[in-house]
């Protein structure tokens, strides 16, 4: 069961409360005010804890309301613990509190942060050797709007990058991807591909006869037959990868933007 201090059951009742009252989340500014704490150094290490207990989404840089609820509260998680404490009886959500939960469950767009993309991350895909995605199911990551602007209308997910084979396009191990579920590609989109029945990479897409396709042909050791396409890294260190030769190769999706997860 989840544990929580007196302070932090107090500060997500008064984010809820604020949620309920204003349509948007409190500043940690606000927090600090409402609960006469001298410092907001205070509210950040309740915030902080609570963020870690996964009650609060991972925070935005320059965003001052930001205090969003995760999916572990609009899953029921928060309001039995809050029974658990209080009382055998469970509390109330008002109807727009109820309202703003729906919302934030059904939809990629948080309410009051529409310039935020909310997306499921669903695990780790290997940058060097093809591997096996691994899914987190119930996580969700948030994107900037500037990544919206590129999507062509399919789902979109995150996933965790390891390895080094797109080192030179900045790709780094433990960096977030933003993928949008697409079944083709164009020459040179940077794409998370399925190989091997279930094995999945992310390399640049090289249609067959493209300059890019001749020029990573000549490094690949095996060339018979010529594939439909290439996976090709951006690293030296790393060999290309033919694509379509087997009926479980397949495009999973393109990638559309990428974080260091040290700047949430």
């Amino acid at each position: 069961m989840l544990e929580l201090t007196n302070a932090q059951r107090k500060v997500i009742e008064f984010i809820l409360n604020h949620l309920d009252a204003t349509g948007t989340p409190p500043t940690i500014r606000e927090i600090a005010n409402y609960f006469q704490w001298k410092s907001v150094g205070s509210a950040q290490d309740v915030i902080a804890a609570l963020r870690k207990k996964g009650l609060l989404l991972s925070p935005m840089p320059g965003k001052s309301r930001q205090l969003v609820p995760s999916a572990a509260v609009l899953d029921g998680l928060f309001t039995q613990n809050l029974a658990d404490n209080i009382s055998s009886k469970k509390p109330k959500i008002s109807h727009s509190k109820r309202k703003y939960f729906d919302k934030l469950n059904n939809s990629s767009v948080l309410p009051g942060f529409e310039d935020l993309l909310r997306v499921p991350m669903l695990g780790i895909v290997q940058a060097g050797d093809p591997h096996e995605a691994i899914e987190n199911a119930g996580e969700f990551i948030t994107f900037p709007s500037v990544a919206r602007n590129s999507l062509r209308g399919g789902k979109v997910f995150a996933l965790n990058i390891e390895g080094y084979s797109m080192l030179n396009v900045g790709f780094l191990p433990k960096d977030i991807i933003l993928v949008e579920t697409i079944n083709t590609a164009q020459d040179r989109d940077i794409v998370v591909a399925s190989l091997n029945n279930g094995e999945v990479t992310v390399k640049r897409f090289a249609q067959k006869g493209s300059a890019l396709y001749k020029l990573a042909l000549k490094n690949l050791q095996n060339k018979n037959p010529l594939p439909p396409a290439l996976l090709v890294p951006e690293n030296p260190d790393f060999e290309s990868i033919p694509f379509g030769l087997e009926e479980s190769d397949k495009l999973i999706g393109i990638v559309r933007s990428l974080y260091r997860k040290s700047v949430f």
